[in-house]
């Protein structure tokens, strides 16, 4: 979620991030639909990669599903005013582990 949806939506954000949340005044709509978008496919094509590898095979429906949710509490948890108590680069890769582990289980 990180290398792809946040650097990303810094990118996108910046340029296209006129309209910004209510809440935290910091991020745009824009940038966090860049963040769901990017780490989404970016975590679906590693995904990909390794499967083809033969690491482990997918039931590519159920793990899109899986993904899309982890994308999402990562845009939501990345959205959220930090105030300086935690830094969303480490916010975001928490609650994604928490979310990945819930949803894939513990291997």
């Amino acid at each position: 979620m990180m290398c792809g949806g946040d650097g990303t939506a810094d990118i996108i954000g910046r340029r296209f991030g006129s309209a910004k949340f209510p809440y935290n005044q910091q991020k745009s709509w824009a940038g966090s639909i860049a963040m769901f978008v990017f780490g989404f496919l970016i975590s679906m094509g590693m995904l990909g990669y390794f499967s083809a590898l033969g690491y482990f095979d997918l039931d590519w429906m159920p793990t899109m599903e899986r993904v899309a949710l982890v994308s999402l509490v990562a845009t939501v948890v990345e959205s959220i005013p930090t105030n300086g108590m935690v830094d969303d680069n480490i916010s975001v890769p928490l609650a994604s582990m928490l979310i990945a582990s819930l949803c894939f289980g513990f291997y």
